[in-house]
């Protein structure tokens, strides 16, 4: 696990592993809504970082601006944007789970009632496997 140089790309690789520990916690506690939504912001916040720690300085204060918006939660956009701008291919595998989790929606925050654990476990693996395939990029 790396830290990355850019303060910016620290500040969202840190909140991406707070967000996972506190996903973790709400999962362990049967409140698999609350999880996914912050397992969600997880991915958000590593694509975000990975992209800031591997831009130069012009670009990255260029997407930080673009991280504004509701755009900015959309985790399909900024796989994108991590192809485009730093054009390391992504496995297929890694894809494959990225397509799963981009079904996540800020709109959660305001879901009633629990995920299904079957489903919840799933997007969790889904999570786990982009988190490892960022911690490597770092």
């Amino acid at each position: 696990m790396g830290l990355p140089h850019s303060a910016e790309a620290r500040l969202y690789y840190r909140a991406a592993i707070q967000r996972y520990d506190d996903a973790l916690l709400l999962l362990t506690g049967g409140r698999t809504t609350g999880a996914v939504y912050l397992a969600g912001y997880t991915v958000k916040c590593y694509l975000k970082a990975l992209l800031l720690a591997s831009v130069s300085g012009g670009l990255r204060t260029q997407l930080l601006s673009a991280f504004r918006g509701s755009r900015a939660h959309n985790i399909e956009w900024l796989g994108w944007l991590y192809r485009r701008h730093v054009g390391i291919a992504v496995s297929l595998d890694v894809r494959r789970h990225l397509t799963q989790v981009a079904s996540w929606s800020t709109d959660l925050r305001y879901a009633t009632g629990s995920i299904d654990d079957k489903e919840a476990d799933e997007f969790f693996k889904s999570v786990r496997i982009i988190s490892e395939w960022a911690e490597g990029r770092m």
